[in-house]
């Protein structure tokens, strides 16, 4: 073996001094040969030129390494190695070649170290608005962290922008008509790049026209108190009415959850609570969890916040200027404006008033605005201006039919929330209610009044919603929380008039909170990427979206279970987590005010099995956790049977799991003439639908063209027994 080996050193020696001495054209070694504009990961390799050269090949190595890698064929003088080490010394050289190959050799090595991190390159400024900029810039080397610094031409402070993991960032809140100079560096860990070269523009002198924003949210206010959802006809609202009229009604509109806090939260971040953290009143917001407010500031909205910002959720945040009040005070509160503490006479209804349109006359001149006004009417203790306590007396209240416990099918731990209260002292609150939001009334009649002051009411949104619905005595309960129609429902009035055209109705998709903020940021033009989970007010209203299955959750309660629930257009599902099976199903198209628990009735068996299988779905869409269980139980003296029939079970088998071309289904142990196997993606939308024929044991189905994502699989026989399945198709 060692003898090979050394035969073939020599023959392989005696070919290279063969090939050198055949060649058919003599240049000279390439010279001046330079290594410059090194980054982290290239550099930038140059020589003179060679005559008669037909192409050249640069070689490189790090420096006292053994080993060297070649380039193509270059027909230049230039080339840029690439795909090197940061801080790492390397070495280059140049050699020209004939046209059949042969070469004089290379050139003595020139040594150049690339640098350690290195600075953005080509960055440019575009849409400029008098507020803001977009600033670009490419990314060398595989860089993803970057700084910025801006200032006003002139001045010697810079403004830092730290921690940017895109190429790009718009600079907002600047002034109109002003010259600003930018410039970024590279975060590499433990150190930066330099800056780049100084970048300058000049924001534009007015902002573009419109696109200012009014949210004004009630506190416990349900979606038929005012009369366009149904309210009494002498309960007159025209400024509020106008909304609606003037606007889009969005007559089912349901809060992810229906508590103050969460609901606020989900407000202000168009997420479910279990992403955001405030599942009950008294949770702190998790960190990071963008807010619309300061993504709209960050994109040049003066944005104003007035009234009730959320219980332990701090001060507001996000906001150029904020004022809210202490607890639930409605006469000479405590207030806190930008920072500090004052007490001011007055009712709140009229103190907020005032407050927010100081805001909206401190907005400065050509800058687009957000006001989110928050009151707290009508929330307990109910307490109407004093202008308006005797309003309303004479009148034939709303009382429910329902003012009754219910005495069969209910959840235990509703005996925690039973209204002691008699029917006297039950109109005597839902008096006081339509007397406090009177005071609401005169709140949006001055937003308008502004608006139309300063010629703006057609170019702001305005949103009227409420964070929570209220139960009045329904069943003898009272407040929230509860997935229960007058619970959850609230009202959702939009004007705008590029969007939604004067008496617009939208009844056949289901808003929630988390579509406004996402809405929010569609009218200013700005991408969702927040990861915000709602859908657009303005693509539900022109039905480009639906939403008609809505997944709804509670949080830890000291009485009530933690709640999952899909209410879709006709009826409603209710999973509450006891330690004991506690469901309710209620049909909304015979029983709209959920008097009568239908979890046990066979007729709704298959559909209850259906509704079952979205909620989990819908549940994993949303990245739902599974809740912790409480000691309760569903009261009734019903039998489960019926219902026990159409649970899931090893009947209908499916794979392979996950999906990703051919799915195989096997109904019943084999299949019967008359199967049916229908599939749907979570929204309901049919996918597929195949009849089974005599003999067939199982079907296939391509689902290669699918979406990834969930979906329902119900395999039904002509007896009306249902199976059904979730499964997941991926790519």
């Amino acid at each position: 073996m060692m003898t090979f080996r050394f035969v073939s050193v020599l023959v392989l020696a005696g070919l290279l001094s063969a090939t050198r001495g055949m060649g058919q054209c003599s240049l000279s070694i390439p010279s001046n040969v330079k290594a410059k504009n090194q980054t982290s990961c290239s550099v930038d390799v140059s020589w003179k030129a060679v005559s008669g050269s037909s192409y050249y090949k640069v070689r490189h190595r790090i420096s006292g390494s053994g080993t060297w890698t070649y380039s193509p064929e270059i027909y230049t003088t230039a080339y840029t190695v690439s795909g090197l080490a940061a801080n790492v010394s390397y070495e280059f050289a140049v050699a020209s070649h004939c046209s059949d190959g042969t070469t004089a050799g290379y050139s003595a090595s020139v040594i150049k170290a690339t640098k350690k991190c290195t600075a953005p390159s080509n960055v440019t400024i575009g849409n400029i608005t008098s507020s803001s900029a977009l600033i670009q810039w490419t990314a060398l080397c595989g860089s993803s962290q970057f700084t910025l610094q801006h200032r006003p031409l002139g001045s010697s402070a810079w403004t830092k922008v730290k921690n940017i993991t895109t190429a790009s960032y718009t600079l907002g809140g600047l002034n109109p008509g002003t010259s600003y100079e930018v410039r970024l560096q590279t975060d590499c860990g433990s150190v930066n790049s330099g800056w780049t070269s100084i970048v300058s523009f000049t924001t534009a002198t007015s902002a573009l026209p419109g696109r200012n924003i009014i949210l004004y949210v009630l506190d416990d206010a349900r979606y038929d108190a005012f009369t366009v959802n149904g309210g009494p006809s002498w309960f007159s609202t025209p400024a509020i009415t106008s909304l609606a009229t003037e606007g889009v009604n969005f007559k089912l509109s349901i809060p992810t959850t229906s508590q103050c806090s969460p609901s606020r939260a989900s407000l202000y971040t168009g997420v479910y609570a279990h992403i955001h953290g405030v599942e009950k009143n008294g949770d702190a917001m998790n960190a990071g969890v963008p807010l619309v407010q300061q993504i709209l500031k960050d994109h040049g909205y003066h944005t104003g916040f007035v009234g009730k910002y959320g219980q332990y959720l701090g001060d507001p945040q996000g906001f150029n200027w904020w004022a809210t009040s202490d607890g639930n005070v409605f006469e000479d509160a405590s207030y806190r404006i930008n920072g500090k503490d004052t007490i001011i006479s007055g009712h709140i209804s009229d103190v907020y008033q005032q407050l927010a349109l100081d805001f909206l006359n401190s907005v400065p001149s050509g800058k687009r605005f957000a006001l989110f006004f928050f009151t707290r009417v009508p929330h307990e203790p109910t307490t109407p201006r004093p202008a308006d306590a005797a309003l309303y007396t004479g009148e034939v209240l709303p009382f429910p039919s329902n003012f009754s416990f219910y005495t069969n099918n209910y959840p235990s731990f509703y005996t925690s929330g039973i209204w002691s209260a008699d029917s006297a002292a039950a109109r005597d609150k839902i008096l006081k209610t339509f007397q406090s939001l009177a005071g609401a009334e005169a709140n949006v009649a001055a937003l308008l009044d502004w608006l139309n002051g300063k010629g703006l009411k057609d170019s702001t949104l305005f949103m009227l919603t409420s964070d929570n619905g209220y139960l009045l005595g329904e069943h003898k309960l009272k407040e929230k929380i509860l997935a229960l129609e007058e619970s959850i429902r609230v009202p959702l009035f939009v004007r705008y008039p590029k969007w939604f055209a004067p008496g617009t109705v939208v009844s056949q998709s289901i808003t929630a909170n988390i579509d406004l903020p996402l809405t929010m940021l569609e009218l200013a033009g700005i991408p969702n990427i927040y990861g915000m989970q709602g859908l657009s007010l303005k693509s539900q209203a022109t039905g480009t979206e639906t939403r008609t299955k809505f997944f709804y959750q509670t949080g830890w309660d000291p009485y009530y279970a933690k709640l999952r629930a899909l209410r879709t257009l006709s009826d409603i599902f209710i999973r509450s987590y006891c330690k004991t099976t506690c469901e309710e199903f209620y049909d909304l198209t015979t029983d709209p005010r959920q008097n009568s628990n239908q979890i046990f009735n066979p007729a709704y068996a298959t559909l209850i099995a259906q509704r079952k299988v979205t909620l989990d779905s819908l549940r994993a869409v949303f990245g739902d956790y599974t809740p912790s269980k409480k000691t309760c139980s569903l009261v009734t003296s019903g039998s489960r049977s019926s219902w026990q029939a159409t649970e899931p079970d090893a009947d209908l088998t499916i794979y392979p799991l996950p999906a990703s071309d051919l799915l195989n289904i096997s109904c019943f142990q084999g299949w019967k003439e008359g199967t049916v196997v229908r599939i749907t993606d979570v929204q309901g939308r049919m996918m597929a639908e195949i009849h089974s024929l005599t003999g067939e044991q199982h079907v296939t189905v391509d689902v290669s063209a699918w979406p990834s994502g969930m979906y329902v699989l119900a395999c039904s026989r002509p007896q009306g027994w249902a199976r059904y399945r979730m499964f997941t198709v991926e790519r």
